[in-house]
């Protein structure tokens, strides 16, 4: 069974040159390997993805060096400039850039566009409230071709960078 792992960023510092180019806090970044470490533990996914913001670059590097760390793969982090500031099209669009043969995907963005996709995919589960930064929601569905709307309700677990 495909797993699908939708993450908000690791905690960022509120200012930057621009929103773009704001970077993690310390305690983000202790999210981001604290996050990094549990995904590689438990999932080990295959193909990551996320927002060209530095935030989310950061956040999803930890997880592929954990992966590639844990897992002895060599993944990349796929940049996709629409995740940041797109709508829910544009998840879904990166949703399905999957490759059909993949076992795990994980992809990481921002608020309110990530929690707004968990609702659009399941919509038992609904949008989630509070979705803080360093949250993930891990789906287990049976396939790729599962619709939006029928996905099964995620488990969601949030880091503190303990």
């Amino acid at each position: 069974m495909p797993v699908l792992i939708l993450a908000r960023h690791a905690k960022a510092e509120p200012e930057g040159r621009s929103d773009v180019e704001r970077t993690l806090s310390a305690t983000g970044l202790a999210q981001a390997v604290e996050a990094g470490a549990e995904i590689a533990e438990r999932w080990s996914p295959e193909v990551a993805i996320a927002s060209a913001a530095r935030r989310t670059v950061q956040t999803g590097q930890a997880v592929v060096e954990a992966v590639n760390r844990h897992a002895e793969a060599e993944i990349e982090l796929i940049l996709d400039p629409s995740l940041y500031g797109g709508g829910v099209e544009d998840w879904m669009d990166a949703i399905r850039s999957i490759p059909a043969g993949a076992q795990c995907a994980y992809i990481v963005g921002h608020q309110p566009t990530v929690a707004e996709v968990i609702g659009h995919l399941s919509a038992e589960a609904g949008v989630p409230e509070g979705f803080r930064p360093s949250s993930i929601a891990v789906f287990d569905i049976p396939s790729w071709n599962v619709e939006p709307g029928s996905f099964p309700v995620p488990e969601i677990q949030s880091f503190r960078g303990i």
